[in-house]
């Protein structure tokens, strides 16, 4: 082989591997997992209270980003409306915000700050089964409202003879989705005698966006929880007072406001990762750390010891 071939082929080949190294890296821009830009942490608010993540053994890990879509689902409502009580009537509409149907004790609300549907009827949505499992929860949405979302069933209550409440929580991707309220479930269906009485819907659509948030580890976590401007909540878990601060004053009353400000000594024992959701405007659904907590308030010189949700 000559010199001129040679000089040909070498340039080819160096022509071959830039264009496979510049390929390498535009498909490798292209599926980068991570978001670019930081996502502004909209679930949780700025509270001052201190948090000790102290043993608690946190894996820095990461979430799928999700963005809640604006869509609203008043017509698939209004069928089950029809659907489960046809007596029912509106009797209160603010356009945009929130729509109530009742006929007696039977109800049915539906409030889009949250995107919530809540129904009570007596005598019940008919329902095949004796208890109620994840797959009853899926069904249910499949039924009324068309679509395939996954829960995880997490606490049941019984409230009366044949009378239970089960709550749930939807699933995106391995994590569940939680709220503040009604024991951090998204979901609730209370059955008897085979019929559903009562239920709660979270009705938000969610869209992954194909990236990741990663999360920061305990030890960093530590570092930052306590800084001011950190994004975190406590939610303390007052049923504990029952028989005790909360026999004394009343839990609406501006005394009890003031021992709820000696809330503190919070400290962690087990963390899981969650997605706080709260309303419908918040723009972005990212993965958070829940923390479960011990925490302190004072009364009469008394400390007492309460659970808390961090």
């Amino acid at each position: 082989m000559d010199n001129k071939k040679k000089i040909t082929l070498l340039i080819i080949g160096i022509f071959v591997l830039a264009l496979l190294v510049a390929l390498y890296f535009v498909i490798r821009s292209q599926t980068n997992p991570y978001v670019k830009e930081p996502i502004a942490q909209q679930s949780l608010s700025l509270e001052k209270g201190a948090i000790s993540v102290g043993s608690t053994v946190i894996e820095a890990s990461d979430g799928v980003l999700y963005t809640i879509s604006k869509t609203v689902m008043l017509n698939q409502v209004e069928d089950f409306v029809r659907y489960a009580d046809s007596k029912l009537q509106q009797t209160e509409r603010v356009e945009g915000s929130y729509y109530e149907w009742m006929d007696g004790n039977n109800y049915v609300t539906y409030d889009l700050e949250d995107n919530t549907l809540m129904f009570g009827i007596e005598n019940g949505v008919a329902w095949n089964e004796a208890s109620l499992t994840e797959y009853s929860f899926n069904q249910f949405v499949k039924e009324h409202f068309e679509k395939d979302w996954k829960y995880t069933l997490s606490v049941t209550r019984k409230i009366a003879e044949g009378d239970i409440v089960y709550y749930a929580n939807r699933k995106v991707g391995d994590f569940n989705i939680e709220m503040v309220s009604d024991n951090e479930s998204t979901d609730y269906l209370e059955i008897k005698n085979g019929r559903i009485t009562y239920g709660k819907f979270l009705l938000t659509e969610l869209v992954a966006e194909e990236k990741k948030v990663p999360l920061i580890d305990s030890a960093d976590l530590e570092k930052y929880i306590n800084v001011n401007g950190y994004p975190k909540e406590i939610h303390p878990e007052f049923g504990s007072l029952r028989t005790t601060i909360l026999a004394e004053i009343d839990y609406k009353s501006d005394e009890f406001e003031n021992v709820i400000k000696t809330l503190s000594n919070c400290k962690s024992s087990l963390s899981t990762i969650v997605y706080l959701y709260k309303s419908l405007n918040q723009g972005n659904l990212t993965p958070v750390y829940k923390l479960d907590l011990q925490c302190e308030l004072t009364y009469k010189d008394t400390v007492y010891t309460i659970p808390a949700i961090g």
